[in-house]
């Protein structure tokens, strides 16, 4: 199986997207924002993935760097 560079496996986004600026991640974020802050599985997806203030506060707190340019999170060293 071929794998593509790195340059072409980005998701592209369609019509809607482009036009709302309102993305997948997006909102898929504000469904896990309505989950219970407790719930863990909630909190290790902002971690990971999101892009809003709470993403950010919990990065913060747990010390965590999100890479804009790979879209992951990285541990920060102390």
């Amino acid at each position: 199986m071929e794998t593509k560079p790195l340059s072409q496996r980005f998701i592209k986004l369609d019509a809607a997207e482009l036009q709302s600026g309102m993305d997948r991640i997006v909102y898929a974020e504000g469904l896990i924002l309505q989950l219970p802050k407790t719930h863990e599985g909630r909190n290790t997806w902002l971690l990971n993935y999101g892009k809003g203030e709470e993403a950010q506060s919990l990065r913060k707190k747990h010390n965590v760097k999100f890479m804009n340019e790979t879209r992951s999170s990285e541990l920060c060293s102390r």
